[in-house]
């Protein structure tokens, strides 16, 4: 209850408690904007659970936005609490990739290396794994975009938890280079670029020098 504030994007289940113990057992009753709330008032109506002294609102909606007031009263007296709930519609957005994600690696030949990419998306999101490469000597094509080889795509029986990760088994010396989360949706695409360096062994230099570069836009 210490929470008065709620912001929810709509669909959400919205649910308030207002906790209280009395002798004898005190009532429970809901306001809303000041004016009690009837379950007519609202499409789909809402649920009180008396024994969680809670009140449940399915698939809000913006017009369920407002000031919600408990009162709670017995022949001694009466308390009260408030929330305010704010509904915001959904508005659809390319995907949003988390900052520092995936990360830089450095590996040694034979070794596993495992890059993390966290896609936050409302339509459904398109996910893709790309590894960069050369052909013939150059490693962007005459349209501008790098060369890119597709290592892991989304499909009909993969989650987006299982697309987020990418493990490379038993690296070598050629997996050295850029790798790139590439995420899209309906409305746009987003990508995250990380390096792979390799090194032969502890006392030798690495295959790739170690640094972070952003890679051309995709279309």
């Amino acid at each position: 209850m210490e929470k008065k504030l709620h912001a929810v994007p709509a669909s959400r289940t919205v649910r308030f408690r207002c906790l209280a113990i009395g002798n004898p057992t005190p009532t429970l009753k809901w306001l809303k904007n000041g004016k009690e709330f009837k379950k007519d008032q609202r499409i789909g109506g809402f649920m009180v659970r008396e024994r969680l002294w809670a009140i449940i609102m399915d698939s809000v909606v913006p017009s369920d936005s407002g000031n919600y007031t408990c009162v709670v009263e017995n022949k001694y007296g009466s308390i009260n609490h408030t929330y305010q709930l704010e509904v915001v519609e959904r508005s659809p957005h390319r995907p949003i990739l988390q900052a520092g994600l995936p990360a830089n690696h450095t590996a040694v030949v034979g070794s596993d290396v495992e890059f993390m990419c966290k896609v936050y998306s409302d339509p459904p999101t398109h996910i893709q794994w790309l590894k960069h490469i050369e052909i013939n000597g150059r490693k962007v094509g005459e349209d501008g975009l790098p060369y890119v080889r597709v290592l892991k795509t989304s499909m009909l029986n993969t989650t987006d938890e299982e697309m987020e990760v990418l493990q490379l088994m038993n690296v070598s010396l050629e997996d050295a280079g850029v790798y790139t989360c590439l995420a899209g949706n309906s409305v746009g695409h987003s990508h995250h670029s990380a390096w792979l360096t390799v090194y032969e062994g502890y006392n030798h230099k690495p295959s790739q020098c170690c640094r972070h570069e952003t890679s051309k836009e995709y279309s």
